[in-house]
């Protein structure tokens, strides 16, 4: 059977005014937690208690509350980007267009005229 755990709690959401993005974001949980069925029915712990905690089990199961922070850079896919590599990386400069981000937009994947991709972090591009 599948549980839903329904945390009660607000986000705080960060915007920059200059550049208008958002910047970061939080999420404030309380202690305020009920657990449902699938039918969204809340359940009884003194009978569905098994249910949440196992059998015989003591302790509540727990899941850490990540957000995903947004990309701090303002690429899109799309976009023309000259790619300049940092001393790590074994690829020239070149120009490029944004085709894929990942990494919740740390890493971009930029294909060249010859349509090779190549990962990037933002700071290694620059809008053409």
């Amino acid at each position: 059977m599948i549980i839903s755990k329904v945390v009660v709690g607000f986000v705080t959401q960060r915007f920059d005014t200059e550049t208008r993005r958002f910047i970061d974001q939080e999420f404030h949980a309380s202690d305020d937690v009920t657990w449902e069925n699938e039918q969204g029915e809340t359940l009884d712990y003194v009978h569905d208690g098994e249910l949440i905690y196992g059998k015989g089990g003591v302790d509540e199961p727990y899941l850490n509350l990540e957000m995903i922070q947004p990309a701090q850079h303002d690429f899109k896919i799309g976009d023309s980007v000259l790619a300049t590599p940092d001393g790590d990386d074994n690829w020239h400069e070149f120009q490029g267009t944004v085709n894929l981000f990942r990494d919740n937009g740390n890493l971009i994947t930029v294909k060249d005229q010859n349509d090779d991709c190549f990962d990037c972090r933002p700071g290694q591009l620059k809008h053409l």
